[in-house]
């Protein structure tokens, strides 16, 4: 991909410990996507996002999102700098749901896709301005 990196980073913010997916492209946004797709449908063990194509991680080392069986909630565990969130069928569905608001949007915008209280918060922003206040 020759298109501006998405950034992941993960900083303190004003809800709590924040991970950051700054997407700037819709064809970077679908694919990120058909990842998330291929996890609940079992192609993929899991996504090892820090792998995925055109990303730069900042104050993070690895970001692994897996598949759990029988979990009602998202889970969130870090060791160090290493994030790995683990989710049911039916959470991932939403966050394929949640995708798909922005895809569908012709604005820029962000979605939660973790809720204030959990460990840490994860947002997907889409074509937004990066803010360098944030860390």
């Amino acid at each position: 991909m020759n298109s501006p990196k998405t950034m992941i980073c993960y900083y303190p913010g004003a809800y709590g410990p924040t991970i950051r997916i700054d997407v700037k492209t819709r064809e970077w946004l679908q694919y990120f996507k058909k990842c998330i797709i291929s996890l609940k449908k079992g192609v993929v063990p899991e996504v090892k996002i820090e792998c995925l194509d055109n990303i730069e991680l900042d104050n993070l080392k690895t970001f692994t999102l897996n598949k759990v069986q029988h979990s009602k909630y998202s889970n969130i565990s870090v060791s160090n700098s290493d994030f790995i969130w683990s989710q049911n069928a039916e959470e991932i569905l939403t966050i394929i749901g949640l995708i798909d608001g922005l895809l569908n949007s012709n604005n820029s915008g962000h979605q939660y896709l973790t809720s204030e209280g959990d460990c840490v918060i994860i947002v997907l922003s889409f074509k937004e301005q990066r803010l360098t206040s944030e860390r």
